[in-house]
């Protein structure tokens, strides 16, 4: 069998192994890749949701009117984006802007979701950390991703799970089942980057199938696809010169921000939990205990490629 092949069956089988209601859907490569494989199994929901214009949007039409699935389009507005950030820091205890920016949209998407009555979600999660998705994975030589993917197999962390916790929604995540993981694992270099392209072998399995305008599409983060990438500038112009005195007063608790856009959400961070913990050889910038390669307080990433 080739490789498509055995991809093709393994991700049937994990699709089949959950009774998904709906699909958690951006258009990107592996939630189309996800959605397309359950249209042959049974009917399901796209939800998308969407802050302002984005690729997102178009390309969720385009495989709804292609497989003749409907499509739920959540449209929020900047209040509910506020409300929606509020959850997170309280879920996630974390003033990382990247981060809440991106769950953000999940979190209104998941919530759109158990407004309509479903209980049971699947996402595209795990195909870019498996399969070379990120700009800095494609750039990556083969011992180097190798290294990459095998040092941090099993701490990826998706938001959608415990968002979904959070929600009383189930989120399945079709990309990791044990032998989806086995399999990207041992996959050849020249399966996953073909550059400028990461994720070549899920790339070719949806042109295979008849949709090359989203096979070739460009790798957009969620908060791009969503039009929420300008919501943090939003919340820090709201802030006006309030702005100034929370950075004063992090920098007193030890906090130096990384980026302006934190400064929004550790006012509501240190309203919720006060200051965050220090550690000896902690974060550079808030001192708070540091994983291996990321400060979950305040979102510093270790380089580690």
């Amino acid at each position: 069998m080739s490789y498509e092949s055995i991809l093709m069956e393994l991700l049937m089988n994990s699709i089949k192994s959950f009774q998904a209601e709906a699909i958690l859907f951006s258009g990107g490569i592996d939630s189309s890749l996800i959605a397309i494989l359950t249209s042959k199994i049974r009917p399901v929901i796209y939800v998308t949701a969407i802050f302002n214009t984005g690729n997102d949007e178009k390309y969720s039409f385009i495989l709804s009117k292609k497989l003749g699935v409907p499509c739920v389009v959540v449209r929020y507005d900047i209040e509910e984006a506020i409300d929606a950030s509020r959850e997170i820091v309280r879920t996630f205890r974390t003033f990382d802007h990247v981060e809440i920016r991106n769950d953000i949209t999940l979190y209104i998407a998941l919530k759109k979701c158990k407004e309509m009555g479903i209980r049971k979600v699947m996402t595209g999660d795990g195909g870019d950390e498996l399969f070379a998705g990120y700009d800095f994975m494609v750039r990556m030589e083969e011992h180097q991703l190798e290294k990459y993917i095998n040092e941090f197999y099993g701490q990826w962390f998706f938001s959608s799970s415990l968002i979904g916790r959070e929600l009383g929604i189930e989120v399945y995540h079709p990309f990791l089942r044990e032998e989806i993981i086995n399999f990207a694992r041992s996959l050849p270099y020249e399966w996953k980057v073909k550059r400028p392209y990461g994720k070549w072998i899920l790339r070719k399995l949806l042109d295979a199938m008849g949709f090359p305008e989203i096979a070739w599409r460009n790798k957009e983060p969620i908060e791009m696809g969503s039009g929420s990438s300008i919501i943090t500038q939003i919340f820090l112009k709201m802030l006006g010169e309030e702005a100034e005195k929370i950075e004063k007063e992090a920098l007193k608790d030890g906090v130096k921000f990384w980026s302006k856009e934190q400064i929004y959400f550790y006012k509501l961070f240190k309203e919720m939990f006060g200051p965050p913990p220090r550690a000896e050889n902690g974060c550079p910038y808030c001192g708070s205990p540091l994983s291996q390669y990321k400060c979950k307080y305040c979102g510093y990433v270790r380089r580690y490629y």
